[in-house]
């Protein structure tokens, strides 16, 4: 295995009081479920967790049944090696079949799907499989372009084959603890963080196993194939950008957009971490 994974939030965690934990298919899959009404389901991006959405969901779940999930391999969700090998969760195609089969489990039918970065890019090939058949797809700084040539360059290093090794999770968990390269990284984001939410990413990516899974998720993701698939979308797709998004360029993703039928774009103030900064907002952006 990749190190170790803590295995289950610590107290300070945000809606830690929700907490539910799934074996399903080998997984261990951890969710957090609260509140009553349509269902609306929220998934991070990239190296984010359950605490990405802390800030929209206690809006939300007033209207909603709220289910937020730490993506495979992500925060407290463990993917075991041999279930990585069989099931390959980490590509965009397998991340969205394991999700699909935990819905189902869960005998939970999304009303809303709401994704941050790539996981606005999980949801749009479960809706173009049709694993889900949500009325509405919302894209939160949606990652369906690719990432601007200074962030290639700085993690391309790290992608390949050389992610399967042991030795590369659990050096970037160390070099995580011991640097302050999240700090410098998060910073890019153009989202001021408070430092409880630094604390979160900090302790993340501490973890052998979450850095291992934002690594592997980077070197499998297969965008042109998706883009290709979207000319046939049905389903409404709103897709919000933040002018300070430096990880998701604003006026190439309004390109990519364009090209999706019937989808919608618009841009508000804010950095990639959008709903961490301005959590309300989401939420009602969500329900309106």
């Amino acid at each position: 295995m990749y190190g170790s994974s803590q295995a289950a939030p610590p107290e300070s965690w945000p809606d830690r009081q929700y907490s539910r934990f799934f074996e399903l298919d080998g997984l261990r899959w951890h969710v957090q479920l609260q509140g009553h009404g349509p269902v609306a389901l929220l998934l991070h991006g990239t190296a984010g967790a359950t605490a990405s959405w802390a800030g929209v969901t206690p809006t939300l779940a007033r209207s909603h049944t709220v289910l937020t999930v730490d993506l495979p391999g992500h925060g407290f969700t463990i993917v075991p090696p041999a279930v990585e090998r069989a099931r390959n969760p980490f590509a965009l195609g397998g991340m969205a079949r394991v999700l699909a089969h935990l819905l189902h489990h869960l005998q939970l039918n999304p009303t809303v799907a709401v994704g941050h970065s790539a996981g606005a890019s999980v949801l749009l090939r479960m809706v173009l499989d049709g694993l889900i058949a949500p009325q509405r797809l919302i894209g939160i700084n949606a990652a369906l372009v690719a990432p601007p040539a200074w962030y290639v360059a700085l993690v391309a290093p790290l992608l390949g084959v050389v992610v399967e090794s042991d030795t590369v999770a659990v050096g970037g968990a160390k070099l995580a603890a011991a640097t302050r390269i999240i700090k410098t990284m998060l910073e890019s984001t153009g989202t001021p963080l408070s430092p409880e939410q630094l604390a979160r990413y900090e302790l993340l990516c501490r973890m052998p196993t979450h850095v291992h899974a934002a690594l592997s998720m980077m070197a499998r993701w297969d965008l042109p194939t998706l883009m290709r698939d979207a000319a046939r979308l049905s389903t409404p797709f709103a897709v919000i950008a933040g002018r300070r998004d430096r990880w998701v360029p604003e006026p190439s993703l309004a390109r990519a957009v364009a090209r999706i039928p019937g989808a919608t774009y618009r841009v508000e103030e804010g950095g990639h971490l959008l709903m961490e900064e301005r959590g309300a907002d989401v939420a009602a952006w969500i329900t309106a």
